[in-house]
């Protein structure tokens, strides 16, 4: 009895000790100069994408070095397609053939001959009905024939045309301008559906600094909102549009999500750096404060 007792302070004197410390954390993230609240939060590339193959294969190569810029489209990493260009080539022969076609076409004019013929030989009565019906009959055949050798040629040529659009997929291409961050696959290795990533593309030209707001501030960010943003180790301040507002708090500190986009096309700010939200308080109080 004495054991439950002394477990369940122990498990209240923690839950206190959690919930003083969330809003100390909340507060510590909020501070306040000359009337100005000023929230931290930290920036970070406004695009990242875990780019995947829609293939399974072997990696074949690696063509970009980390660390590089990239363009959209440009290919990262490329797959074995030994096989795949042999089925490629087989489907282009096959393309390209035209003896089935001009056997067919041969066969035509040829039951096309014999028919018109017969037909001078019927009006003149030196062929039957019978011969007659059959030279037609054969040349209805002849006529189906070369239809038939027609639309397998446009069926070579559709395969052939599926097979080269394919073959780009071997090719990984970046799906946006940015800076390839990592490769998560190496030469030799495989590339399936259970882990069809490859490579880390951020785009830096535009960063995104996330910030908690606390309650009190919520009221006095909008979306499209125009705000300053300090970038602590760069030391300078500059100007972002708030992006997204989250319409409801978390749970456990109380704060709201706020997402200002910033343009960084020179590359002079730095993802992954401490920075501070300073906006106008309409009430002159932070969070953790009142109003005498």
């Amino acid at each position: 009895m004495m054991k439950s007792v002394v477990e369940l302070n122990v498990r209240s004197c923690l839950a206190s000790a959690i919930v003083l410390l969330t809003c100390v954390s909340t507060t510590a993230q909020t501070a306040k100069f000359h009337g100005v609240s000023a929230v931290q939060g930290f920036s970070q590339p406004a695009r990242i994408s875990d780019v995947a193959c829609q293939l399974s294969g072997v990696v074949s190569s690696l063509e970009v070095t980390p660390g590089s810029q990239v363009r959209q489209g440009e290919c990262l990493v490329r797959l074995d397609s030994s096989v795949h260009e042999r089925r490629l080539e087989q489907a282009r022969l096959a393309k390209e053939s035209q003896g089935e076609t001009r056997t067919a076409q041969a066969n035509l004019a040829a039951q096309r001959s014999r028919l018109d013929r017969l037909t001078a030989l019927r009006s003149r009565n030196h062929a039957t009905d019978t011969e007659l019906e059959m030279a037609r009959r054969d040349f209805e055949l002849a006529e189906a024939s070369l239809l038939r050798a027609q639309e397998n040629s446009l069926q070579f040529e559709a395969e052939y045309e599926r097979l080269l659009a394919e073959s780009q997929q071997y090719c990984i291409a970046a799906p946006f301008d940015g800076v390839l961050i990592e490769y998560q696959k190496q030469p030799g290795e495989y590339v399936g559906p259970v882990d069809p990533t490859v490579c880390v593309v951020a785009d830096l030209n535009q960063l995104s600094v996330d910030f908690l707001v606390p309650r009190s501030l919520r009221n006095t960010i909008k979306l499209e909102q125009t705000v300053k943003v300090f970038f602590v180790e760069a030391n300078r301040k500059v100007k972002g549009t708030v992006y997204f507002v989250s319409p409801f708090p978390h749970g456990e500190t109380g704060t709201y999500t706020v997402k200002v986009l910033i343009d960084n096309l020179d590359r002079s700010l730095n993802a992954g750096e401490r920075c501070t939200l300073e906006t106008e308080s309409s009430s002159g109080t932070t969070a953790g404060q009142s109003s005498p």
